[in-house]
């Protein structure tokens, strides 16, 4: 038996790789490359205003399991959903001496198979109406806890702060408000659509979100962070606000005929699909809303403490305890960032209490 050549090995009498291998190869040597340059690149622009923050955002999303805790809200509010729609239906067949099928599907914009839903909830027994209320409700108060409680905890990991999934009854309420407003907006919008024409409706969106902004900032007072001012919650509300606006937009100017189409090829399934889409989408812009608070205020400040260290409005926290307390800045109407350097670290498990 002869021995090996000298300087030679196995895995070079065996030739250079080949198919798969060699994809894998090259895969990983342009990832690593890019890896490096992406490095070098933040290194050398982190300055950079849009470079420091587009950073900050990413890895405070990332530590956060954006994608992740974002799904998880997305559940839940679709679980959130259906009792509410339950208890909306069994509510209509109360209404139904009043009102028509036509008259709520004209308000809510809806067709197809949720239109024909409707017509038969507004024809139900009365024991049909009254279960459908009453498992509506128990539905409502037990997926809104659900939710109010990963909305806890979500804020807790972009805020950096010892994991806590407990939410108070105020909470509750004040997500299941939320909703509640939301779907008014909606049917508001869709009747201004109906009688004044889309022009007047696309213009309508602008107070839409607006009032969705102040919605969002009412309930993320009820979420922990480590500053009680609310400017620094200014820039979540505004993504969630378009989030939820340009949705809405979409889903009420373009999108009615498509869905009637759709439900009839689709039926059922195609109709959950884009229904659990929408919501994706909207609970992965609450948690990256959430990033975003933390990260600008931890990098700026807040809006608050910007304007009340103005040349004339500085006098106001100066003058008030009240003030200085409500809006967290010190005598000079700077904010006060100390209290985000002392937050807890989330630990290895702390998702946990956003499954």
């Amino acid at each position: 038996m002869e021995d090996d050549a000298p300087g030679t090995t196995p895995d070079e009498e065996e030739g250079p790789p080949s198919g798969a291998a060699a994809l894998i190869a090259w895969t990983k040597t342009h990832a690593d490359e890019g890896q490096t340059w992406a490095n070098d690149f933040l290194e050398e622009h982190k300055e950079h205003f849009a470079v420091d923050i587009g950073e900050r955002l990413y890895r405070r999303d990332k530590e956060s399991a954006g994608t992740i805790v974002g799904s998880a809200i997305a559940f839940r509010l679709f679980l959130f959903f259906v009792p509410l729609m339950l208890f909306v239906v069994g509510l209509a067949g109360f209404l139904a001496r009043w009102i028509t099928a036509k008259d709520v599907n004209d308000a809510g914009g809806v067709s197809g198979g949720l239109a024909e839903q409707i017509n038969n909830a507004l024809s139900q027994s009365g024991k049909g109406r009254w279960v459908a209320v009453f498992l509506g409700l128990i539905g409502i108060a037990w997926s809104g806890r659900s939710l109010s409680k990963a909305l806890v905890t979500t804020s807790c990991l972009t805020w950096r702060m010892a994991i806590s999934s407990k939410a108070s009854v105020k909470v509750i309420g004040g997500i299941v408000g939320v909703v509640a407003g939301i779907a008014l907006m909606s049917m508001i919008v869709n009747r201004i659509r109906g009688h004044l024409g889309i022009g007047v409706a696309g213009l309508s969106f602008i107070g839409v979100m607006a009032f969705y902004a102040v919605a969002w900032v009412g309930v993320s007072l009820m979420l922990p962070r480590v500053t009680s001012d609310p400017g620094a919650l200014l820039p979540g509300a505004a993504i969630v606000a378009l989030t939820i606006g340009g949705m809405q937009a979409v889903s009420q100017l373009y999108l009615p005929d498509k869905l009637s189409h759709a439900s009839d090829l689709y039926g059922a399934m195609g109709t959950t699909i884009v229904t659990l889409g929408w919501f994706f989408i909207l609970g992965r812009s609450i948690v990256f809303a959430m990033v975003m608070n933390a990260v600008i205020y931890e990098r700026f400040g807040s809006i608050s403490g910007l304007l009340l260290s103005l040349p004339v409005v500085r006098i106001l926290p100066r003058k008030s305890a009240w003030i200085r307390k409500f809006f967290d800045v010190d005598s000079d109407g700077k904010s006060d960032k100390s209290s985000g350097t002392q937050a807890t670290a989330p630990s290895s498990d702390s998702t946990e209490g956003a499954k």
